[in-house]
């Protein structure tokens, strides 16, 4: 890979981490396929440009990372009384840490499973299945559009639930905005608040995520991921207050269908 190969994953990394269309699919195929980049290495490379957007996602909401950090009252955010009542922001905070646990719980696992097992299986065949992932979110958020609109909770199990679904996009093809808005929407919230608790929970994930794979896994470091993580960050900053009030009124589930259809062939043919 060259230098335009780095710069190219960071534009696409920048521009579709915010959109419901699974940015670590897209990644995945495009370097298992254009530049023969082994799958298990694929994954590892599609989660670490995350740093990327993750920079942007804090400072673009920085003043709401602020405020919970700030407001959050510590002594009550651990205590798991029902009768208990957390003032908003707290109860907030309560429910990013709680959906954290979950993910991690689940995701963990998940993503050991997959990248062991994956370069057990062609190329074309991870192109298919990443297609397939794309269709079932596509489904997902047919599914979404019909809901009723409700009184979110902030609950306990509201969390496990969006927390679960964050830990499942692990899996190529899963898009992790995708599928968390699209939960945080089935439990009542306007599609504002939906994406900005979809981000905000997953600034810790992303953080914890990479670490992780830097202490646990071993991945090698490129100087050169670098200039990916740079461009992920530029492109992403530039593009996340738009793309994500484009998001509110254009259904991706048209894309999600065609991304999906696309990669099916690819791998097929």
């Amino acid at each position: 890979m060259d230098l335009i190969a780095y710069i190219l994953l960071g534009v696409i990394q920048g521009i579709f981490e915010w959109l419901p269309i699974s940015s670590q699919g897209i990644s995945v195929v495009i370097l298992t396929n254009m530049f023969n980049v082994a799958a298990q290495t694929a994954i590892d490379m599609s989660i670490f440009l995350h740093i990327g957007t993750l920079l942007a996602a804090i400072l673009y909401f920085w003043k709401d990372i602020k405020e919970l950090i700030i407001k959050t009252k510590y002594n009550d955010i651990l205590r798991f009384n029902k009768n208990l009542r957390f003032d908003y922001t707290t109860n907030i905070s309560r429910f990013i840490l709680i959906s954290v646990f979950f993910t991690l719980l689940i995701g963990v696992p998940i993503y050991f499973l997959v990248k062991h097992n994956i370069n057990a299986y062609q190329v074309s065949v991870l192109t298919v299945v990443i297609g397939i992932f794309l269709l079932i979110t596509g489904l997902l958020q047919v599914k979404i559009n019909k809901a009723k609109e409700t009184i979110p909770k902030f609950s306990n199990s509201d969390a496990f639930f969006v927390g679960g679904a964050q830990g499942l996009s692990v899996i190529p093809g899963i898009s992790r905005s995708g599928i968390t808005t699209s939960m945080l929407l089935f439990q009542g919230h306007n599609p504002e608040n939906a994406f900005k608790y979809s981000f905000l929970i997953s600034i810790p994930t992303i953080l914890i995520a990479e670490c992780g794979i830097l202490i646990l896994n071993g991945f090698t470091f490129s100087p050169l991921i670098l200039v990916s993580i740079v461009f992920a960050f530029i492109f992403g900053y530039l593009t996340i207050d738009i793309l994500m009030k484009i998001s509110k009124h254009i259904d991706f589930t048209y894309f999600c269908f065609i991304l999906g259809i696309a990669y099916i062939l690819i791998g097929l043919l």
